[in-house]
């Protein structure tokens, strides 16, 4: 009887597994056909392929005012663009990182399935529940999000495959206490997969292990939790100095400046702080109550923790820990806030904050301990029913990137238009819009013109391979490089878009740039007055800058900056 259910199981197992592949093949397959050569991907992964491609094409970027700074971008290399760097004949930086990402996602639902069969052996419907509930999109301050399933894969989710690892690595280290100062120092070593996740994952994991407390005497644990402390510092500290020591400081004059470019290129995710996370805090409280639910989740196991499996009894009794080590690393975050304010730098640890995610998972990881207690009471066909309705339900309404791609590659391949967006239809349609203009910026250049865009068109770089002007996105960069002039010349840029709707036309005239790719196609009349239509479709426009309105606008470009 045991053997027929472990073959069960295997079988199951198997099942699971393969679907999960087919799933992210198909995704794939259909996030390669909605944005070709990566055009209209994420931003984060676009600045990462302009970067990768500047790398290896330094000769087409020598007049690009930016790609001279991209080896100071803290950002890269990381784990998704070092895994990319090794596959062979891909099309570009951007397409290899769609392909990385594939597999991100794969590990996702594989990583959670596996901490769901460890959780819960007797259960593979259960572990496949907790797999789909933490690949969910959940929103969160700060720009971003938990879950698999939003958007085309970034860094982070790969320290989130990563992070069940360690989870099941720290319920092992309850009974086993000499396992802790390995998980600390395995976690200071997740910063190589993602510093954000790895800093936050790091006070959560302290912390859990900090407030087990019993069985051992005072001096005992003290001297367990220092050793915990340094096992995670040691490598914190080794990943700093390795990658982050040659970023130049800005100069003390400039402070006022470089805090202008900071604040305006994270405007959108970062203009109010404490507010923004009271905001989400208070959404999955009161209009969707996730964290209300686990709370209840939570008294309800500690009440009959007796009758829970022992990985369970024993992951409970790290929760409480982990919660308040993401509260403890907030309070850090807010006190080297007021720190960095009081002595006029930088902040270093806001970014940390995004972390606060981590509550998301611990809710659904609660939740679904509490079905634990009353999974197997429930008759096999319907358990297994209620998971294939999940599945159905989110396939079939579900708003991520991924599920849009992998439904447009089943309608491609099956030839059910049915399955397809209306989305999908509009990715691909506005990705290859883009396409052709590039294809024609190629084309019409000359050998020595810059490219401006007033959009965050980064394709111009990764796809085009075309040097241009700055756009948003490289604030980032352009911070951390810590050049006065670029600074200045990137804030009033930036500035002069902003101030009207026609902003950028000053810009272009202005600036080095002859050439102009534009979505204001609404705008064409007026853009003529100012250089020659090279090519137009339904969402773009380029043009090149005319010679009269170039040596009109010389005094201006001469004198543009002396503020």
């Amino acid at each position: 009887m045991k053997e027929t259910e472990h073959k069960r199981h295997r079988l199951a197992d198997l099942l699971l597994v393969l679907l999960a592949v087919l799933f992210c093949w198909c995704a794939l397959q259909g996030t390669l056909d909605l944005n070709p050569q990566g055009i209209g991907m994420d931003s984060d992964l676009q600045n990462y392929a302009q970067i990768m491609e500047a790398g290896e094409c330094p000769a087409a970027f020598a007049r690009d005012p930016v790609a001279s700074f991209f080896p100071q971008d803290p950002g890269v290399p990381n784990l998704l663009t070092a895994l990319a760097g090794l596959l062979p004949d891909g099309d570009n930086a951007a397409t290899d990182m769609l392909r990385v990402g594939a597999l991100g996602v794969f590990l996702h639902f594989l990583a959670y399935y596996i901490l769901g069969r460890c959780l819960f052996f007797r259960s593979p419907s259960l572990a496949a529940l907790l797999s789909i509930l933490m690949s969910i999109a959940v929103h969160w301050s700060f720009g971003t999000f938990w879950g698999s399933m939003r958007s085309d894969p970034v860094p982070r989710i790969f320290y989130a495959d990563l992070w069940p690892f360690l989870l099941l690595l720290a319920c092992a280290a309850v009974k086993r206490p000499s396992l802790q100062p390995v998980v600390m120092f395995l976690s200071g070593c997740a910063m190589l997969v993602h510093t954000v996740s790895a800093l936050m994952g790091g006070a959560m994991f302290f912390m859990a292990f900090f407030l087990l407390w019993r069985d051992r005497g005072l001096w005992r644990h003290a001297g367990l939790s220092l050793l915990n402390l340094l096992s995670f510092a040691v490598p914190v500290v080794i990943y700093l100095k390795v990658f982050l020591a040659d970023t130049p400081a800005p100069p003390a004059e400039y402070t006022g400046l470089f805090a202008e470019v900071r604040a305006l290129r994270y405007s959108k995710d970062w203009h109010d702080v404490w507010q923004s996370l009271a905001d989400i805090l208070r959404y999955y409280t009161f209009p969707v109550p996730l964290f209300p639910a686990a709370a209840v989740a939570a008294a309800i196991l500690f009440k009959k923790r007796q009758q829970l499996a022992g990985p369970v009894r024993t992951l409970l009794r790290l929760m409480p820990g982990m919660v308040l080590g993401i509260a403890g690393g907030c309070v850090l975050c807010a006190l080297e806030m007021w720190l960095a304010r009081h002595l006029g730098r930088q902040n270093m640890s806001q970014e940390i904050l995004r972390g606060t995610r981590f509550l998301v998972p611990l809710s659904w990881l609660l939740l679904t301990c509490l079905l634990s207690l009353y999974w197997q009471g429930v008759a096999p066909l319907l358990r297994r029913g209620l998971v294939i309705l999940l599945a159905v339900v989110l396939l079939s309404l579900g708003q991520g990137k991924q599920v849009v791609a992998a439904r447009h590659a089943l309608a491609d391949m099956t030839g059910l238009g049915w399955l397809d967006t209306e989305e999908a239809r509009q990715i691909k349609a506005h990705s290859l819009g883009l396409r052709d203009a590039l294809q024609a910026l190629r084309a019409q250049a000359g050998p020595e013109e810059l490219v401006f865009t007033d959009g965050d068109c980064m394709a111009v770089r990764f796809a085009a391979r075309m040097p241009m002007l700055p756009v948003h996105k490289d604030g980032n960069v352009i911070y951390y490089a810590a050049d006065p002039d670029m600074a200045r010349r990137w804030l009033a840029m930036q500035h002069r878009m902003a101030a009207d709707a026609t902003g950028y036309m000053e810009v272009w005239r202005t600036e080095q740039a002859a050439l102009l790719l534009t979505r204001h196609v609404e705008h064409k009349a007026l853009l003529l007055r100012y250089g020659a239509l090279l090519f137009e479709n339904e969402d773009w426009l380029l043009l090149r800058r005319s010679p009269v309105a170039a040596d009109a606008d010389a005094q201006v470009t001469r004198s543009g900056y002396a503020d």
